[in-house]
């Protein structure tokens, strides 16, 4: 039976490639040989298979997760051709299985479908083993360049441009190899800015000195390609990118890890002050890693009777948009707060109802979770005796499949009986939660408050304080117990009008 093809054809810088015309010759044939119909063509040129963000692929397997796709068969010239990596032919052919699209390699001999799945799997070992070593050859060409004092490849740093030199031919074309030169329009403005970098002038003025017009990003990375300034061709200092992203979420590699030929063309800056220009660059990296600590503990929790936060400001915590309300002394409203949390909201009557609480929760929990399973499974079998009934008109011998149908529709109605006692199953599995171990818990917790530092106490706080109002001499506070429980929770004003508890609703 014909079947609606699509062609996938790629092609790569390797100059031993074999070309998307070629390609598209091949194919072409062998779907009319097959008396398949071509309904659409997708085709990434120069684009390497080591990385599935392609382009073309990518519409294609967006057009076959689609309901409208065009297509029942995807054509390609060889496993090469789909991916070089092994984890990413693999996602990619289970995507299409899903979606019930045929996957045919034209230079992939047939057998049967046993011995063609081994193969597929060894040739996709092949291409990425193949991918790898062509890696290494040319990284290993690459530092073989840089220690001969030539470029590695990519474009020349602002402030140089490339002289290229032919150093010979290769099937009749000139081979050339590239080193930096100035370049008569920047070289003077980036070393310029360079210098007065070097003399403590921040970034943005030095750049507006030198007449220097680029991105703040931009002068960044003059800065860290300060050793290039200095005269020396550096490689090897970028880390490897897979999908957009470099590895390990770095973009550069460890300073042991680059390859660093000096000398090679005219220099900037002097060695020492290139080292000086990396120096800072690293103190400004840890600088921006630093977490500021605040000593406020309720930073983030105590709100004014405007809605506004209170800030720690000066020992006091004051309303951020100075609304009137007067401020409040650190010590005196924290020691407060902490005494409220322990003594008014961990009460027994709150452990007690916070015990039950719990088990409600895991008990509707536990039955959602039974009725869930057990419904996957009646709609697993409604599905097989539909299956069944469709059959059933086209087999003569019928007694087989009925039999089938009956077995199967006693089970749905056991499924049925099951989730009825759900419930009762459901008690056998709660966990018991005891008021001893409630009490030995809130211990170890005011334990662990007391020891802990500033960000530690805070972060206890926050598990039990939704938020602390503070209007005039009234103080409001808010529990949270549904960080802990999974709970929803509902104020409710308790006599005490400094302190306002909140109790639990199903």
């Amino acid at each position: 039976m014909a079947k609606r093809v699509a062609l996938y054809l790629r092609s790569s810088k390797d100059r031993h490639d074999v070309s998307v015309e070629s390609q598209r010759r091949e194919l072409t044939q062998y779907a009319a040989d097959q008396g398949d119909i071509i309904v659409a063509e997708f085709v990434d040129k120069v684009e390497s298979a080591k990385t599935a963000n392609r382009p073309a692929f990518q519409e294609m397997m967006a057009e076959v997760k689609s309901p409208n796709c065009r297509f029942q068969k995807i054509l390609c010239y060889d496993t090469s051709r789909f991916s070089r990596r092994q984890y990413d032919a693999q996602f990619y052919k289970h995507l299409l299985k899903k979606h019930c699209i045929e996957l045919v390699f034209y230079k992939l001999p047939k057998t049967d479908p046993l011995m063609d799945s081994v193969l597929e799997s060894l040739m996709e070992i092949f291409d990425e083993f193949h991918s790898h070593k062509s890696k290494m050859d040319g990284l290993r060409g690459m530092r073989e360049n840089v220690k001969k004092g030539w470029r590695a490849g990519g474009r020349a740093p602002t402030g140089y441009r490339l002289s290229r030199t032919v150093v010979g031919t290769r099937d009749g074309e000139p081979i050339c190899k590239s080193k930096l030169e100035p370049d008569p329009k920047m070289f003077g403005v980036v070393q310029k800015y360079l210098k007065l970098r070097l003399q403590g002038i921040s970034r943005i003025k030095a750049a507006e000195e030198a007449k220097l017009s680029l991105a703040k990003t931009s002068l960044i990375y003059l800065e860290e390609s300060a050793l290039t300034y200095a005269g020396h061709t550096v490689w090897n200092r970028h880390n490897e990118t897979i999908d957009g992203k470099y590895v390990g979420g770095k973009r550069y590699r460890d300073r042991k890890e680059w390859v660093i030929q000096r000398n090679t063309h005219m220099a900037m800056i002097s060695e020492e002050e290139a080292e000086l220009l990396l120096s800072v660059r690293e103190q400004e990296r840890r600088s921006r890693k630093r977490k500021r600590v605040s000593h406020y503990l309720l930073s983030g929790i105590l709100v004014c009777r405007c809605g506004s936060n209170m800030i720690g400001e000066s020992g006091f915590y004051r309303c951020q948009k100075r609304c009137g309300n007067r401020g409040i002394k650190k010590e005196t409203i924290e020691k407060i707060v902490v005494e409220q949390v322990f003594e008014r909201i961990h009460t027994p009557e709150m452990l007690r109802k916070l015990k039950q609480q719990i088990e409600n929760e895991q008990k509707k929990s536990s039955v959602r979770d039974l009725n869930q399973e057990i419904r996957r499974e009646a709609k697993r079998i409604e599905k097989q005796i539909d299956e069944l009934i469709d059959l059933l008109h086209q087999m003569q011998n019928k007694r087989p499949i009925l039999e089938r149908i009956d077995a199967l529709e006693e089970d749905r109605k056991a499924l049925l009986d099951r989730m009825n006692g759900s419930e009762e199953k459901a008690k056998s599995i709660i966990l018991s939660i005891s008021m001893k171990t409630l009490k030995h818990f809130l211990k170890e917790y005011r334990e662990s408050f007391d020891q802990g530092d500033v960000e530690r106490k805070k972060g206890l706080l926050r598990n039990c304080i939704a938020k602390a109002e503070l209007d005039g001499n009234t103080l409001k506070i808010n529990p949270s117990y549904a960080n802990i429980t999974g709970v929803s929770w509902r104020p409710q004003p308790d006599s005490n009008r400094c302190c306002r508890r909140e109790r639990a609703v199903s």
